[in-house]
């Protein structure tokens, strides 16, 4: 064992920094932010580790994510489902057998990200997102859960304005929705990127949707509707899943890079063109096809080079 790196430690070896969790529902607190920066710095793994039947938040499950943390859920990955061992420095896989039920297509909670460039103002893809999905604006923001501050683009602006030209990561909340918004720089241009989860996939209607997509035509480069079927009111249950997609929207800028013909012939068993001239988005849904939607997915992915 070595020097903590951070407080919130209970553990830390020259490979892991291991923190424990008696909750039935662990959020991304404060402490366990700070965790993961610090794991960051020290090039080190941070793995969470909680009883078999904790649930997580989705701001604490995209954390560990992007840090390439690991969820100890009891004996089992949280994420994927097989086994783990303690070898003296972390918890590593320990075989192949799987832990999951078989999960059921469109269940869970919807599950959607935009990425934008050149926002016009911060928040403005959260904004969209939440009138489409519950009707209403966004009701919060924070550096961690839960949130503490009311919803306001010029704070957000504010914050991110002092922290430029850093990446900036704030948790946003709204109605039945929990996500997060990054703010980052990328050869001058400032790049939006939203990760929401909720409300339920079946209590939004189709008309809400393809009203997002319609808005975010305009100025998105991406946007990805799906369900997540591990997940129901922004919490992940242990186990093997991964999102549905329901529909994609590449923005203009690929579109012209390719051309509306090319955009046209997209892959996928709903193709609408949205906007005209060089404003032309494609907006591709999955449903109403006996291929699978990753099936889709992929080819279209392929169609546009992005694979």
């Amino acid at each position: 064992m070595v020097e903590p790196v951070t407080p919130a430690a209970d553990l830390v070896t020259a490979e892991a920094v291991v923190v424990e969790q008696h909750r039935a529902v662990v959020p991304a607190t404060t402490w366990l932010v700070d965790a993961a920066k610090a794991a960051a710095r020290a090039g080190r793994a941070l793995q969470v580790r909680t009883p078999a039947d904790s649930r997580l938040t989705f701001p604490l499950e995209l954390l560990l994510r992007d840090g390439l943390g690991d969820w100890v859920a009891g004996d089992r990955d949280g994420f994927r489902g097989f086994p783990l061992a303690w070898n003296g420095l972390r918890f590593v896989r320990d075989g192949d057998t799987l832990d999951s039920p078989a999960p059921v297509p469109g269940s869970g909670d919807l599950e959607l990200r935009i990425v934008t460039a050149d926002p016009p103002r911060a928040g403005a893809s959260v904004e969209t997102a939440m009138r489409a999905l519950t009707g209403g604006p966004p009701l919060g923001w924070g550096v961690a859960e839960p949130v503490t501050q009311p919803w306001s683009t010029d704070d957000l602006a504010d914050h991110f304005r002092l922290r430029a030209p850093r990446p900036v990561t704030v948790i946003v909340a709204g109605d039945r929705v929990i996500g997060r918004l990054r703010l980052s720089q990328v050869d001058g241009v400032v790049v939006e990127d939203v990760e929401l989860s909720g409300p339920a996939a079946g209590t939004v209607a189709r008309a809400g949707i393809e009203a997002l997509a319609a808005e975010s035509a305009r100025t998105a480069q991406l946007l990805v509707v799906g369900a997540h079927p591990g997940r129901r009111s922004g919490l992940r249950s242990p186990g093997m899943a991964v999102a549905l997609p329901y529909g994609v929207l590449f923005g203009p800028e690929l579109v012209a890079k390719h051309g509306v013909a090319h955009a046209h012939r997209a892959p996928a068993s709903r193709v609408k063109l949205l906007g005209s001239g060089p404003h032309t988005a494609v907006w591709c849904r999955f449903d109403g096809d006996p291929a699978p939607p990753y099936e889709q997915f992929a080819a279209l992915l392929h169609h546009f080079g992005e694979d």
